[in-house]
């Protein structure tokens, strides 16, 4: 039966991936719906929530407001908040009341930026896609407002101190110093800048620990990386058209990579960096088994960087293969033969037996839509998929974690 849930609780939507995309630029971000949907955003969504502070609040759509589009009700009390709020931007997050009313969210950022003299960021997400969707959708958003080639209100506000509509000159910009590290914009002069796109703690180690990440780019060769989201600023958002690279985590930043890709000619790859000791101890775990299939059931970019690392550390070993399988997205461009689109719950059993595996890797409350099967299951947490049921609070942690045998 379509959506039928036996065994899995619901994961995390749309709406929750935006705001993790947006939860570190400062902004006052407000969720369009009744009081429901922010309770769960703060609740079970956001690892962040009880560490650092963000400005989050629901927009307290009544049925009424909602019905005869009152919008003039959320613009006043808005601008209340920004009384009390030092916010770099407004934030809008769609729910499934504005989708189902089909909210103009042009026009509200047309109203409110006149209004308030601030940056408004629309995120029309619906609450129904899942957690990706939103991290696309939103990294799409704030690149489309802030970077200063598209001349969107983020970047006048960074450029010009106010929303004025004024030409923004890139070679002045780049001698005041608000191109980040590039300096000039002459990229010939410039050491390389890579950019990471995609990053959340949603479905990456460590609940929003970075700290892997760098050091594996480290050992690439890649010093200071710009972690969009995480460890960056808007103004690099700003001047994200002049990094060299961008390396892409997960499939929710495919899109906004290929958007800087077509128009701005910066050229990405699809991987997922991992420090060697990281990967070494993962394989360890995983071949003690001696498996023969194995199924990683995880987001597709992390679970084909250790699909690889898995096939390295078994040149020597009887492994025939090594699958992927995901119920969020799957990118073709890095999309193996056997990989695998998952939609309900039941096809994950369904797929396991068809095809064989005696190894199963992903998060732990996975293996309760397993029932009867009799291979072995091994940790692989997915905060999308269980919350805080089984994360962690650091990359060490998780690792300590993962490629542990569940019972």
């Amino acid at each position: 039966m379509k959506g039928l849930r036996k065994y899995l609780s619901p994961f995390t939507p749309d709406q929750s991936g935006a705001v993790s995309v947006l939860f570190h630029y400062g902004g006052m971000l407000i969720i369009m719906d009744a009081g429901g949907c922010v309770g769960n955003i703060c609740g079970y969504d956001e690892p962040r929530w009880d560490k650092k502070k963000s400005a989050i609040f629901s927009a307290a759509l009544r049925d009424l407001d909602a019905i005869l589009g009152r919008d003039e009700l959320l613009i006043q009390k808005t601008k209340e908040a920004l009384g009390d709020i030092d916010a770099k931007f407004v934030g809008l997050i769609g729910t499934p009341v504005p989708a189902v009313i089909a909210t103009d969210y042009r026009a509200l950022k047309r109203l409110m930026e006149t209004d308030y003299e601030v940056p408004v960021v629309p995120v029309e997400t619906n609450g129904i896609d899942m957690y990706d969707e939103g991290v696309s959708k939103a990294f799409l958003q704030i690149l489309k407002n802030y970077l200063y080639e598209e001349g969107g209100s983020g970047a006048r506000f960074i450029a010009n101190g106010s929303l004025e509509q004024k030409a923004i000159s890139l070679e002045e910009l780049g001698k005041l110093g608000k191109l980040g590290d590039l300096g000039k914009i002459d990229k010939s002069n410039a050491s390389e800048r890579v950019g990471v796109l995609g990053f959340t703690p949603l479905d990456t180690p460590g609940s929003g620990d970075y700290e892997d990440m760098v050091t594996a780019l480290r050992e690439q060769g890649v010093d200071n990386p710009v972690i969009y989201g995480m460890n960056d600023t808007l103004e690099d958002v700003a001047a994200a058209a002049h990094v060299d690279r961008n390396i892409v985590v997960s499939p929710g930043g495919v899109k906004p990579a290929r958007w800087l890709r077509d128009k701005y000619g910066v050229q990405y790859e699809i991987c997922y960096p991992l420090p060697q000791e990281r990967s070494d101890g993962f394989a360890h775990k995983v071949m003690e088994h001696e498996p023969k299939k194995v199924l990683i059931v995880h987001q597709q970019v992390l679970a084909n960087s250790l699909r690889d690392v898995i096939l390295e550390a078994s040149k020597d070993k009887s492994l025939e293969r090594v699958d992927v399988a995901s119920w969020f997205m799957m990118s073709k461009e890095v999309r193996h033969e056997n990989d695998t689109k998952l939609n309900e719950e039941d096809e994950l059993m369904k797929l396991v037996d068809a095809e064989g595996y005696d190894m199963v890797i992903g998060d732990p409350l996975i293996k309760r839509a397993l029932p009867g099967w009799k291979g072995t299951f091994l940790s692989l947490p997915h905060f999308a998929i269980s919350a805080s049921l089984y994360s962690s609070s650091s990359d060490e942690e998780y690792w300590q974690k993962a490629g542990d045998e569940v019972k």
